[in-house]
């Protein structure tokens, strides 16, 4: 049986929702699948990667940035990522990429410039979108839903005191399939 791990970083949990829905379908498929959110990851609880035929990371985007967590997971692994032959999946959760024609620019920025930095290639990446919640019992913070109003004036989706879950499920399902295929090879 083939056995994956994804480590994650999120900021208000979509991130994290994305990576339970990923799990849930890999098991669905027979793969052993577990996911660990990168906060978690102190340096004596790392998980040994070599266990592992794939690894799946994910991190949420704000002000255009990855979860300092999952940047630095990837900076403890480095050598093990170009190294070893596990099969490498990567995605990012950020409002901007529910917009299609942001996400050749969103996957280059988020996902390929950062892979590039460290000199490490994925065999299968995207950028999902996110949830912008400008509801009374958000945990964005007062700042935060005034980042979100500003950036998405213009966009008929986003209902003021809301949760607005910009996610594309089926995007997902066809991302973690994909994978599942991988994995197969």
């Amino acid at each position: 049986m083939k056995k994956v791990l994804i480590v994650y970083g999120t900021r208000y949990g979509s991130t994290e929702e994305v990576s339970s829905k990923i799990v849930n379908t890999l098991k669905e498929k027979g793969i052993d699948t577990s996911a660990i959110n990168s906060k978690d990851l102190i340096t004596e609880n790392q998980p040994n990667l070599e266990e592992y035929d794939g690894i799946i990371i994910g991190s949420g985007i704000k002000v255009g940035q990855w979860t300092k967590e999952t940047k630095k997971f990837i900076e403890n692994n480095l050598e093990f990522f170009k190294n070893s032959n596990v099969v490498l999946g990567v995605f990012v959760s950020s409002g901007l990429a529910s917009n299609p024609e942001k996400v050749v620019e969103l996957k280059k920025e988020y996902i390929e410039d950062v892979l590039n930095q460290y000199g490490i290639t994925a065999g299968l990446y995207d950028v999902f979108g996110g949830v912008l919640d400008l509801s009374k019992d958000s945990n964005v913070g007062f700042v935060g839903k005034k980042m979100i109003k500003m950036v998405s004036k213009e966009d008929p989706r986003i209902k003021p005191n809301q949760r607005n879950d910009l996610r594309d499920w089926n995007q997902i399902n066809k991302f973690t399939e994909n994978y599942a295929n991988l994995l197969k090879n």
